[in-house]
């Protein structure tokens, strides 16, 4: 994509005028996902529904093409079967139009020559035009600025820094809905399915260079219309400038066939993805719960909470936890350092001098359980040099607001990295109830959490892989 274009790009995502071809009151994508979300949006009075067998939709008027449409239309759907989208993407590059989504699948997924035919029936209809496609198999883009978001995502939350793209338009729904859930704020997306024109290497060069975007998630099975080295070029312009985290999907030989049926991606290495990622310092995950969890600790933590290193500093009521959690972090390339003498000393003075360590992990015994022994623990904990970063597991007897709102405060007065795990609320329905009220607080507050200690071991062990590829770049 030249500059002109990348310039325009930013239309895909605050379009004017909007026309959605083969809409109907009867379909599924047509009414529930578009038409009734339309009547309420602010482009109610700039969304053409396109359909020659009715006159009007939903009391809007409905045009036979888009041809028809009196006014100028930067932004079309085309919900229609496969075998009709060359006639009317003729129609929308005649009439100028920038962005064609296309949602229909039966392309080059599906395997067999004439799915493939039919994508360079329609490379070569927009050829030397100003039309761009986004798909097809796809959802198209999403902005949660201004509430577009073309999915079947049921709820939508607060807008922020988080810019994702995804091959698969069931990620990108899931994704807005686990970010609602959880408090991810995000402000671009995009579902773009085979990627036979716009492809992920676009969208990671808008992306860096949006002043509004600060970190960049992707769901991505193949290159799409872009290269190998394309993408390895701009991932190592971006990961200097901005955290990418980088689901690939089909890294196992069963995962690589369902990902040819998903989307047509085309068989590559995994260990050319991961390879590429080392070098680039992008943050590669491999699932969907390590990429939502990766995706919250790096919305909250970078750049402002960087760890300087790997040393973990963990309190914690309870002997054999303490030495689950050393394990658990250890095995992920994380470390559980001894404190200094002076917090050594400084923790005796606190606790009582039997059933506890002072060294690291810290293990309170009984006295755990009374806040002001456990948050003043927690602070020489923080402050001890030897410390980078400060989990705190939490118990049941933990789970109420006034002591969150300790934790919040002693957070507060740290750039170190500070994350509270709950490993108990899965097993305890009460617990859950009591904490869904504590969850909005943590939401405000922007506190980082986890319900598993390896989920917060995985997520931490990838942010200092950040930090550590920051500073040796940067050392250059």
């Amino acid at each position: 994509m030249d500059q002109k274009h990348l310039e325009d790009l930013t239309s895909l995502f605050y379009p004017k005028n909007i026309a959605f071809i083969g809409a109907s009151e009867k379909s599924t994508l047509g009414s529930m996902l578009y038409l009734n979300d339309f009547k309420e949006s602010k482009w109610a009075n700039n969304f053409y529904p396109i359909n020659p067998n009715h006159e009007k939709i939903l009391d809007w008027k409905c045009y036979p093409s888009v041809l028809d449409v009196p006014y100028p239309i930067d932004t079309a759907y085309i919900s229609l079967k496969t075998k009709f989208i060359p006639k009317i993407l003729k129609e929308c590059v005649k009439k100028g139009i920038k962005w064609v989504i296309i949602f229909a699948s039966g392309f080059s997924e599906t395997g067999d020559s004439q799915g493939k035919e039919l994508e360079n029936e329609i490379l070569d209809i927009i050829k030397g035009s100003n039309t761009r496609i986004i798909g097809p198999n796809c959802l198209g883009p999403i902005n949660a600025e201004s509430g577009m978001a073309f999915s079947f995502a049921s709820q939508r939350g607060n807008y922020g820094g988080v810019s994702f793209m995804s091959q698969s338009g069931g990620h990108l729904t899931q994704l807005l809905d686990v970010g609602f859930k959880r408090d991810i704020r995000f402000h671009f997306g995009v579902s773009f399915g085979n990627q036979i024109d716009l492809n992920c290497v676009d969208f990671f060069r808008f992306y860096r260079q949006d002043p509004k975007t600060k970190l960049i998630a992707a769901y991505l099975e193949s290159f799409g219309s872009a290269t190998g080295r394309q993408l390895f070029l701009e991932l190592r312009k971006t990961t200097k400038i901005k955290p990418v985290i980088l689901w690939k999907g089909g890294y196992t030989k069963d995962g690589i066939r369902a990902a040819f049926s998903h989307t047509g991606a085309i068989f590559s290495d995994n260990r050319l993805w991961r390879s590429m990622a080392k070098q680039t310092g992008t943050v590669i995950v491999k699932d969907n719960e390590e990429f939502w969890h990766t995706i919250k600790t790096f919305e909250l933590l970078y750049p402002n909470y960087l760890p300087k290193g790997r040393n973990i500093g963990i309190v914690t009521p309870g002997g054999g936890a303490s030495v689950n959690l050393t394990d658990l972090f250890a095995n992920l390339n994380l470390h559980i350092p001894e404190l200094t003498l002076e917090s050594q000393s400084k923790i005796a003075n606190i606790l009582p001098n039997v059933n506890v360590n002072i060294k690291n992990p810290i293990d309170l015994g009984a006295s755990g359980f009374i806040l002001n022994i456990f948050t003043e623990c927690i602070e020489v904990v923080i402050n001890d040099p030897n410390i980078d970063i400060v989990i705190i597991p939490l118990w049941s007897d933990h789970v109420y607001r006034h002591v969150f709102k300790r934790l919040i405060n002693i957070r507060d007065r740290t750039s170190k990295p500070f994350a509270i795990c709950l490993p108990t609320l899965a097993d305890d329905g009460n617990l859950a109830k009591r904490f869904d009220t504590i969850k909005k607080f943590l939401h405000k507050k922007r506190a980082l959490y986890f319900l598993s200690l390896r989920d917060a071991a995985q997520s931490m062990t990838l942010l200092c892989d950040y930090s550590q590829f920051l500073k040796s770049f940067y050392k250059k």
